[in-house]
Formats: structure tokens, C-alpha cells, sequence
């Protein structure tokens, strides 16, 4: 969990976590960096089995960012500052709490980098599934086939954590080009109704519009409602509707 970076990050294997220390090494990597450059304790390097990087691994939303401190100052100064703002180091134990729970809730979506994961590049599970971050992580069939597989996956900023991840289509119906905002509500089968901005922008009568969200909602999504917001000071009185939207799942199954 958020395993030690400073003075262990790229050393050998004999003096640092790697995956011969067990028979399967998994490691969610919550406040990664360089200490004395992003006031980071987290080894940032992949040195398992499964590395699982929520929200990139450096940044955790809910979390305070701490501000590089001065040159000057010792290290038993950086690290008694840090115990008192260790939000994102103690995230990894969080998270892994609410997996015992709630393991569907942490699909990890192998990629080479959390920039290729935001964008879709990972999305969505190839057919033998996607690994799950924390206590279930063991579950996926492919943990230890290979060394240091990259995996990532997006987190709320406050309990419950978990997220699911969902790619929505919005194909547009409009008398002519215009120009805003295309959000999307979505009901759960549970009762919760969450909106989402898919784009903003110019807009073109049928055009297709794409984005990956990560929501609360999970499972079955029971209602989708369109809203379109114009931007100010756009002098066209005419209508922005769908003619179609499309939601597609990426967990496991």
C-alpha cells in the first residue's frame, strides 16, 4: 500500500520492494514522486507484479496538495510536516478497505500510461477481464504472467471511492451548427442521478460526440436524460437535441 519511494526508488531489487518478494506482489500506488522535488513518499517506479496507479498514482481528488518545501529544510523537518498531511499516502489504505466490500468498484484498466487511460485508449475489458485494485486483486487470472503491468483506474474524492467506468456516445440533432454545453444525466437502478458534461463547444447536426466518464452509479443505468445548455451570447434560436445516445460499459463481464 503506497509502498516507500525515498531512498528505495530505482535502487536494486535486494535493498526494495520487486516482484520476487512474493509469489504474486500487487501495490496501489497513491502518493508517488520524487520527495525533495513533489514532497512525494510513495516509490513511483512499477516494482510489482500488478502496480495499480488511481488517478495517475500522484494526486488524489479530496486530498490537500502539499507545497514543495524550502531547500533549506531537514528531512526530520519534511517528514514531521508530512505526517500531518498525509492524505494521499493513506488513501491507498482507503481504498483497499472499501474494496473487501465493494471489489467491483475498482476495475483497473491495463495501460502504458494514465494519459492513454483518460483518453480511452485502455477501454473497454479485453475478454479475460480487468484486474481489480485491492483485497480481489488476486482474481484476475493474468496477474503473474507478466512483471510491472501498469494499471489504472479513477476514485472519488470522498467514501464510498469507488467508480465505474462509461463511454458515452451523443449522435446530435440541431437545425444548424451551434455552440455550448452537452451534458448527460444518469439515473442507476439505484436511485442516483448524476450529470455529466460529455462535451462543450461547436456542434455540428449529426455528429457523433465522445467521453469517458467514471460515476457513482453502478451496474445498470435505468435513465438517460440529454440537457443542453447554449453558450451566452449565441444569437440562434433553434434546438440542440439527440438523436441518439449510447453507453458502454467497461467492467469485467
Amino acid at each position: 500500500l503506497d509502498p516507500a519511494g525515498p531512498l528505495f526508488q530505482y535502487t536494486p531489487t535486494t535493498v526494495r520492494l520487486d516482484p520476487s518478494d512474493a509469489k504474486f506482489v500487487d501495490i496501489i500506488h497513491t502518493h508517488a514522486g520524487h520527495l525533495f522535488f513533489d514532497f512525494a513518499p510513495g516509490i513511483l517506479q512499477t516494482c510489482g507484479h500488478l502496480d495499480f496507479y488511481p488517478n495517475g498514482g500522484k494526486k488524489m481528488p479530496g486530498c490537500r496538495q502539499l507545497r514543495v518545501p524550502p531547500a533549506n529544510r531537514s528531512i526530520n523537518d519534511l517528514m514531521r510536516d508530512y505526517r500531518s498531511v498525509g492524505c494521499g499516502h493513506k488513501r491507498s489504505l482507503r481504498y483497499y478497505a472499501e474494496s473487501i466490500l465493494n471489489p467491483d468498484g475498482f476495475v483497473g484498466y491495463q495501460c502504458e500510461t494514465y494519459r492513454d487511460f483518460v483518453l480511452g485508449d485502455c477501454f473497454p475489458c479485453p475478454k479475460e477481464g480487468c484486474p481489480l485494485m485491492g483485497h480481489h486483486a488476486d482474481k484476475f487470472s493474468h496477474k503473474t504472467e507478466k512483471e510491472q503491468q501498469k494499471v489504472y483506474l479513477n476514485t472519488g474524492p470522498s467514501p464510498p471511492y469507488a467508480r465505474w467506468r462509461k463511454e458515452i456516445h451523443v449522435r446530435v440533432s440541431a437545425p444548424e451548427t451551434m455552440k455550448g454545453n452537452i451534458d448527460i444525466a444518469l439515473t442507476g437502478t439505484n436511485g442516483i442521478r448524476k450529470k455529466y458534461t460529455i462535451d462543450k463547444g461547436t456542434f455540428e447536426p449529426g455528429n457523433t460526440y465522445l467521453n469517458y466518464i467514471d460515476t457513482e452509479i453502478p451496474g445498470n443505468v435505468s435513465k438517460v436524460e440529454f440537457l443542453w445548455k447554449k453558450h451566452l451570447g449565441h444569437a440562434d434560436r433553434g434546438c440542440m437535441g439527440a438523436e441518439e445516445v449510447t453507453i458502454i460499459s467497461g467492467e469485467n463481464g
